[in-house]
């Protein structure tokens, strides 16, 4: 069974996330969708928020103009959404969701195979994703950050974390490193604020070998580094 990683922040966590549970009292979906017709009208309402996003911009939303672009009323959209903000946060989650979906299934896959970089399956597979209508990524994930819920976005890197660590003690047993508080959130921070910034800043890296590279062998070298980082002071005790 998995060993599930966690980090603490000096007692912030805990705060962090009732701030953020009162701020989803506030933001978020009035209604969740439980049916095949709900759901077909959430999926409209945000592909709609998506094309207007691509075609003129986040700052030419508002909620009247998703309601038009989806064609539903304007009670309708109310019915699920208090705002547009409300809108950008739950396809942020979405993605997330499906980023994380899609990541675990990469490294299931890659588990069956014990000559594969886990590391570099589901790199790749967050790079492709980041890749899929960026534009519209980058200004749902913004909204998101904005309200908070940035620890959110770790969650597919941890699930790389989190497979390395286990393959590690299968390989090494109780010598396997460690990795925990502040070195599982330095590491999952670095690998998506790099390709995050690769996007933002319109780079030429994404889809490239070298920049894949790069980040298999951060992934890769970090528990070997905390490893040697651990001997080295049990042995200068």
């Amino acid at each position: 069974m998995r060993a599930k990683l966690s980090f603490d922040n000096s007692g912030r966590e805990p705060l962090a996330r009732a701030m953020a549970s009162k701020r989803q009292d506030i933001v978020l979906q009035r209604r969740k969708p439980t049916q095949a017709r709900a759901r077909a009208t959430m999926k409209t309402i945000f592909e709609a928020t998506a094309r207007i996003i691509e075609r003129e911009g986040i700052a030419a939303l508002n909620t009247n103009r998703i309601a038009e672009r989806a064609g539903v009323s304007i009670g309708t959209l109310y019915e699920y959404f208090p705002n547009k903000e409300a809108i950008l946060i739950a396809m942020a989650r979405q993605r997330l969701a499906e980023d994380e979906r899609l990541v675990r299934q990469a490294l299931v896959a890659a588990e069956a195979e014990q000559d594969v970089s886990l590391a570099r399956k589901a790199i790749h597979t967050m790079v492709a994703l980041h890749g899929d209508r960026p534009k519209v990524r980058r200004a749902v994930m913004a909204v998101h950050l904005a309200n908070g819920f940035g620890s959110e976005h770790a969650r597919p890197v941890q699930d790389i974390a989190e497979l390395i660590v286990e393959r590690s003690r299968r390989l090494l047993g109780d010598g396997a490193p460690q990795l925990h508080g502040a070195a599982l959130f330095v590491l999952t921070r670095a690998v998506i604020g790099v390709i995050r910034a690769a996007f933002e800043e319109r780079s030429l890296l994404p889809g490239t070998t070298s920049l894949e590279d790069e980040l298999v062998r951060l992934v890769e070298a970090y528990p070997s580094a905390l490893q040697r980082a651990h001997a080295a002071s049990k042995s200068s005790l």
